[in-house]
This record gives C-alpha cells, structure tokens and sequence, in this order.
C-alpha cells in the first residue's frame, strides 16, 4: 500500500527534482510548515516561524537539511515512517527486485518517486490513463502505460481522452472508499507494518458498493466470457461513445447520475473537495466554473437553459487548444525544434 505522500518520503534525505517538483505545485503559495505537516503526520511538532515562509523548492530543501532542532525533527519522523514503509514493500514484494505498481492515473507522480527513492528495485507502472496534464518533466514515462488513455490534453475527435475532462468520475469509481495511506504502525517487531487505511472492515469496502457505479463495472465484468473477446472493442467504442455525451454534452439527468461525493486533497491533507465550486458569490460564476472538479456539469447545472450554449464554447475552446497543440508539434517535427 503506497501514496504520493509515502513516495515523497523516499526521497526526502536527497530532496531531488521529483520531490521539490511534486512539493511545489501541491503547496504553491503554502507555508513551509504545512509542506512538513504533510510529510510527518506530525502536529505535535512545534516549528521556529522561518517555517511560514511561503513554500520555495531550493529554500525547504535547505531547511529540511539544515542541522537545527526542527530539522532533525522533521528528518527523525520522515524517516521513522520510511522506514516502516520500507518494510511493507519488502514484506508485500518478497524481496523481489521488480515491481508494478498499479494506479488509476494520471501523471504517474507515485512511481516516479519510489523510482528516486528506492532505486534498487525496477519499477514499472500500469494506469487506466496516463496524461502530463501537470506540465512537469516525464522521465517515469518509460516504465509507465496507461492502458486506456496515453494523453497529455483532451481531444475532441479521440472519445478517450473525455475520460480527462472529469478524471475525478474514473477515480472515484476505480478507488476503494478508504482514505489515502497516510501513515504506518508497527505491531510488533515481528508483524508486517500496518498502513492507517487498514481500518477494521477494510476489505469489505473495496467490494462491490451495491448500487453506485462500481457495481456496474463489476456486472459488466461478470457478464464476460470466451465469446467477449471478439466483440470487446466493439462494445468499448461505444462505451467511450456514450461516455463522452453524459461528461462533454451532459443533460440534467447525467447531473443527478455522475454526481460525486466530496473528495480528498490527498498528500497527507484532510480538506475536502467539492465537486461543484461554491464559494463566495462575489467571486461570479465563471470562476466557479473554472474551479469545479466537473466544468461542464457545473456550466449546465449554473444555466440549465442556455447551458448548451456554453458547451459548445468549451468545445471550441479544447479543440482550437487541441489543433494549436498538433501543429506546434508538426511545425517542430519539421523544423528539428521541439514545440
């Protein structure tokens, strides 16, 4: 059981440019001292006020290996959970050298951490979708595939990559109702290290949720057999098809089917996100907008009326995006310069 969080604390000690990276579009703008929050799972730590300083990735991996009191605090707790979670992955591998990861997407930012962090195993990583929708850098991209979608943007005219216009649907509907691994706690010297998600009745919530979309999934799955195969691509082009019209093109009753509950920030956070943005009113419509988990659910949901006409601005908009984005990267193909 791993986490971008668990990740980062691999790589700590050395704090490259996978961590400061990662760190830095989570917490930009944050104080330093959440950033260490966020890595100890600490809040008992009391830090000197050069902490609350607003995050900066040369600045923190000073900090972070400076030789003061609140260093070596922050290092000894990285490094108690580090340590513990190196024991899970020994314990849950075998000792084996090669590990795949399994992730629901989408930049890959887990195993391009353990690839720093734990260099002495090969790491791969299978993902339903793998886009660098992040913008950062993509070293991980050799050892990781997204088995459904490999897309750094959405693309009108490829069905797939809708999946990126509400990643949030796919995740909520792939990933177990557990929170994300967070901590470890050692039984005993001689028992596995436990993770913080393997709460009492663990296993029983990764199973089938009965009515929501999960299900629907697995009844699909059940109806498979040997005479499926032939007819599976079939079947997920049109899947992909419809997918498409609920999420790009929704009508009122896609609102009230794919409507999502709060979801986590991750990273060792315990805010939640909403799937439609509120906030203060003054702040107007388009913002919300803007700063909803599912954008145009949120435009039909504002303007039930004339919402479609908004639709069919944001179509315009990724498709005229989409085309810049082709012929930067034909005019560089043709000119050796990379767009």
């Amino acid at each position: 059981m791993v986490s971008r969080l668990v990740a980062a604390r691999t790589c700590a000690p050395a704090s490259g440019d996978a961590l400061l990276s990662e760190l830095g579009r989570e917490f930009e703008g944050r104080p330093m001292a959440e950033v260490a929050l966020a890595l100890t799972q600490r809040p008992d730590l009391i830090l000197s006020s050069k902490w609350d300083a607003r995050f900066e990735p040369q600045r923190f991996a000073a900090l972070l290996a400076a030789a003061d009191v609140d260093a070596v605090a922050v290092r000894q707790a990285i490094t108690v959970q580090d340590a513990l979670f190196r024991r899970h992955l020994q314990a849950r591998s075998g000792g084996r050298r090669t590990v795949i990861l399994c992730d629901t997407g989408l930049y890959g930012s887990t195993v391009r951490l353990l690839r720093d962090g734990v260099p002495d195993r090969r790491w791969f990583c299978l993902q339903f979708a793998r886009s660098n929708y992040k913008g950062l850098a993509t070293p991980h991209f050799d050892c990781t595939r997204g088995l459904s979608i490999e897309s750094d943007a959405y693309k009108p005219w490829e069905l797939r990559t809708s999946g990126l216009r509400f990643w949030h649907l796919i995740e909520a509907v792939l990933e177990p109702d557990l929170p994300s691994v967070r901590t470890f706690v050692e039984p005993s010297e001689s028992e596995e290290p436990r993770s913080n998600l393997e709460v009492e009745g663990w296993e029983h919530r990764i199973a089938d949720d009965a009515r929501g979309l999960f299900s629907g999934v697995l009844a699909c799955i059940d109806t498979l057999d040997e005479t499926s195969l032939t007819r599976i691509d079939d079947d997920a082009a049109l899947a992909w098809r419809r997918f498409k019209r609920a999420v790009v093109w929704p009508r009122s009753a896609d609102l009230a089917t794919l409507s999502l509950a709060d979801r986590s920030r991750d990273f060792g956070r315990t805010e939640r996100v909403t799937q439609f943005a509120s906030g203060d009113v003054a702040l107007g419509r388009a913002v919300r907008i803007r700063d909803s988990l599912w954008r145009e659910g949120a435009v039909m949901r504002m303007f039930p009326r004339v919402g479609r006409a908004g639709l069919v601005a944001i179509e315009l908009a990724h498709t005229s995006r989409a085309l810049r984005s082709v012929y930067d990267r034909w005019r560089g193909s043709e000119t050796g310069i990379p767009a």
